[in-house]
């Protein structure tokens, strides 16, 4: 099933933060580590917190892994709660297809 996921720099603007001042804060709250990747009981929670990993050409290094935090909907919830950040409720995304129009031939 698809989740919508906020990165730390949407997720800051939703929230009204700069995303230094967000990652700070999260770091504080014992959310992220050092390297702003899940820690704790958020490690492996796909329900608040997901991970996207990836590589990249480095061109000392070569391939690169990377991970990056992203936040569902209802981690941006819990983390607005945990930091006392007044946040409406965001809308359900409800994954749904265009209907179908009609093809009208040409005469």
């Amino acid at each position: 099933m698809y989740q919508r996921t906020y990165t730390l720099d949407q997720a800051a603007t939703l929230l009204n933060l700069g995303r230094n001042t967000l990652v700070r804060r999260l770091r504080e709250a014992k959310v992220l580590g050092p390297n702003n990747l899940p820690v704790g009981r958020y490690r492996g929670n796909t329900h608040l917190v997901m991970v996207a990993t990836g590589i990249y050409w480095h061109p000392i290094c070569g391939w690169t892994h990377y991970g990056r935090s992203e936040f569902t909907d209802a981690g941006l919830d819990h983390i607005a709660h945990k930091l006392g950040i007044d946040l409406a409720r965001l809308p359900a995304h409800h994954a749904h297809r265009a209907t179908p129009q009609p093809n009208h031939a040409r005469s």
